[in-house]
């Protein structure tokens, strides 16, 4: 039960996070893309805290990712479809869209 109630509350924070990273979607795709994206981003920072603190194995990040990733699917039917978004289904996939924020992906993009 405590594991439970902290992937929730950390979903809750990454997602808070993942609205401020939207900011830098939402230039490029509209509103609604970004804020799409931002919140797949705070599912993913969400479950990377809860693995990195040993809540969560493997398997169990996966289906966590994949659950919450299916539920803000569902709640966005309104969005355009035309946002261009990736969605992310499980630990490699919130890699990837995290990769841009990583110490690695801003030196990138700065230099």
């Amino acid at each position: 039960m405590r594991a439970v109630i902290m992937a929730l509350v950390f979903l809750l924070i990454g997602i808070a996070v993942g609205g401020v990273l939207a900011v830098g979607f939402g230039a490029g795709m509209g509103a609604a893309g970004g804020l799409l994206m931002g919140a797949q981003a705070g599912v993913c920072l969400a479950a990377d805290t809860a693995r990195s603190q040993g809540t969560l194995d493997a398997a169990a990040q996966d289906e966590m990712i994949a659950a919450s990733v299916a539920k803000i699917r569902a709640k966005s039917s309104a969005a355009p479809l035309d946002t261009g978004i990736d969605w992310v289904k499980d630990a490699a996939g919130c890699a990837k869209l995290l990769e841009p924020f990583s110490p690695e992906g801003l030196e990138q993009k700065a230099g």
